[in-house]
């Protein structure tokens, strides 16, 4: 009986892929408002967010869950390519996994709501809310197309959610008809 190896950690994969979300998060909100100049705190911004990108994008998601995307352009136009690791080659740490997505949508929400704040004049920065947005969701997009179980438990989650809202629904039908008789 053979026993098989755990698999490997990849811990400085994790470390970055938190780090270079954490740290364009922390240089938007806390060291553009004491900036002079726009364009310092515009390049600091868009040179984090691309490196977040090609890491999440060329590393993390190959490492943390097995699972990778790009899109290829030539003179017809431009295809989305979505690739997931064989079963048998993928050795996915649950934990690394957890922290993958949560990063990914955490991050992807934070810029949905930076976007929102911007519009309404709150930060002058809605230019590198939005390029953040982008980058951050094409990455989420990219990786939860390449993903048949983030797509079985999104499924999974709204029929959930729909059939609890549609008993509720029925419910409340049921309850006042009977209240009327």
């Amino acid at each position: 009986m053979a026993l098989e190896a755990p698999a490997p950690s990849h811990n400085v994969a994790v470390f970055f892929h938190g780090f270079f979300k954490v740290a364009v998060i922390v240089w938007y909100w806390v060291c553009t408002p004491f900036i002079d100049s726009f364009v310092i705190g515009f390049v600091v911004c868009v040179v984090l967010l691309a490196m977040d990108f090609w890491v999440t994008k060329n590393i993390t998601g190959r490492l943390l869950v097995g699972l990778r995307w790009w899109n290829e352009a030539n003179d017809t136009g431009s295809a989305w390519r979505f690739e997931t690791l064989p079963e048998g080659t993928r050795q996915v740490l649950p934990r690394e996994k957890r922290l993958f997505w949560l990063a990914l949508m955490a991050s992807t929400g934070h810029w949905v709501v930076a976007c929102i704040i911007a519009v309404f004049g709150l930060s002058k920065w809605l230019l590198v809310a939005i390029m953040a947005l982008l980058f951050n969701a094409s990455n989420l997009y990219g990786y939860f197309k390449c993903s048949r179980e983030a797509q079985a438990d999104l499924k999974g989650y709204l029929n959930t959610t729909s059939n609890t809202l549609m008993q509720g629904a029925i419910k409340q039908q049921l309850t006042n008809a009977v209240s009327r008789v």
